[in-house]
C-alpha cells in the first residue's frame, strides 16, 4: 500500500528554498510570486511563472513542488529562454495536464516538448527565441535540458516527486516533504544535515570531528562527510 505524500504543503522559507535551488531570494520571489514594475510611467504587474496560492508576507513559504519548479525554471533560463516564454509553457502545460505545478511531473518529463511545439505553432514564441525553442523541441535536446535541471536525482511517487537527492543518489543526503519537515537529512534516519555539519564545525571541523559526529549520531563517516559537503555548498551561496 503506497502512502500519499503532500508535496504542496508550504515548508520552505523563500530565502532557504532559493539557496537550495541555487538562486537569489529576490529571483525566487519574482518567479513564484510575481512582481510589480513601471513601464512608460505605468505601474504594471508580472504574474508568477507558475500559478501559486495566495501569498502574504506572514506566510512566505514554498512547497516541495515549488522548490523543484524553481530548479527547472532556472535550467530553462540558463539555456536562454525568457520568462514570458516559460510562463506561456507553464500555462499551456497546466491546461494540458490539469495540474497546478505541471513542470514537476513525469508527464512533463516525457511529453513536455509538445508544449513548446504547440506554442511555436501558435506563434506564441518570441522571434529571438524561435531557433532556441526549435532546437529544444528535439527529443534528445529536450532531455538534455530537462533531465539535469529537474529530474536527475529526483525520485517519484507515482506522477509526483517524492524525494530529491541534491548531491546525487549515490550519496545519503535527501529532501522529502514527509520527513524532517522537508529539511535536508540523512536518508533513512531523519537526522538533519545542518545539525551534523554544525556538530563537526563545533568540534574543530577536521576528520577527528567527523568521526566523533559519526559515532554520536550513529552514522557512517561518509554520511557525515555528505552532510558537511552539502551544507558547505549551501552556506557559501548564502554568504555570497
Amino acid at each position: 500500500m503506497s502512502v500519499a505524500i503532500n508535496t504542496r504543503e508550504p515548508l520552505y522559507p523563500v530565502a532557504y528554498a532559493a539557496t537550495l535551488a541555487g538562486l537569489a531570494p529576490a529571483t525566487a520571489r519574482r518567479w513564484l510570486r510575481g512582481y510589480d514594475f513601471t513601464h512608460k510611467g505605468e505601474r504594471r504587474h508580472s504574474g508568477p511563472v507558475v500559478p501559486a496560492p495566495p501569498w502574504t508576507p506572514a506566510n512566505d513559504l514554498l512547497s516541495f513542488e515549488e522548490l523543484l519548479t524553481l530548479r527547472l525554471v532556472r535550467g530553462f533560463r540558463q539555456h536562454g529562454l525568457g520568462l514570458p516564454t516559460i510562463k506561456r509553457a507553464a500555462q499551456a502545460a497546466a491546461t494540458r495536464y490539469g495540474l497546478t505545478n505541471p513542470f514537476v511531473t513525469k508527464a512533463f518529463r516525457t511529453d513536455g516538448r509538445q508544449v513548446f511545439i504547440e506554442l511555436e505553432k501558435q506563434g506564441a514564441i518570441r522571434e529571438e527565441e524561435r531557433l532556441l525553442v526549435h532546437a529544444l523541441t528535439g527529443q534528445q535536446q529536450f532531455i538534455r535540458v530537462v533531465e539535469p535541471s529537474l529530474f536527475k536525482d529526483v525520485v517519484f511517487m507515482g506522477d509526483v516527486p517524492g524525494q530529491w537527492f541534491p548531491i546525487g543518489q549515490q550519496h545519503s543526503v535527501v529532501l522529502r516533504p514527509d520527513r524532517a519537515l522537508g529539511a535536508p537529512h540523512v536518508d533513512g534516519t531523519g537526522i538533519r544535515t545542518d545539525v551534523v555539519a554544525d556538530t563537526v564545525q563545533a568540534e574543530g571541523g577536521d576528520e577527528a570531528a567527523e568521526l566523533a559526529a559519526a559515532s554520536w549520531y550513529g552514522l557512517t563517516h561518509q554520511q557525515v562527510r555528505d552532510c558537511v559537503t552539502v551544507e558547505a555548498a549551501w552556506r557559501t551561496r548564502i554568504a555570497a
